[in-house]
């Protein structure tokens, strides 16, 4: 029961990013419903967290 609680939580909190991305996908050119417009939309969103990591500067630990 959890899982389906937190899966929900998470489709709804992620909501409005995807629509901006199959948005865009379908500006594309892309068809709904097909593998390609799924690969669009997979592409955005993981090219989308590669950027939120790297707002981030590493730590920096100092040994002294």
């Amino acid at each position: 029961m959890r899982l389906f609680i937190a899966a929900g939580l998470l489709i709804v909190l992620a909501g409005c990013e995807t629509v901006e991305y199959r948005n865009r996908c379908a500006e594309y050119g892309f068809v709904p419903g097909t593998d390609a417009y799924a690969n669009c939309v997979q592409r955005l969103d993981m090219s989308d967290e590669r950027r939120r990591g790297r707002d981030y500067d590493p730590p920096v630990y100092s040994y002294e």
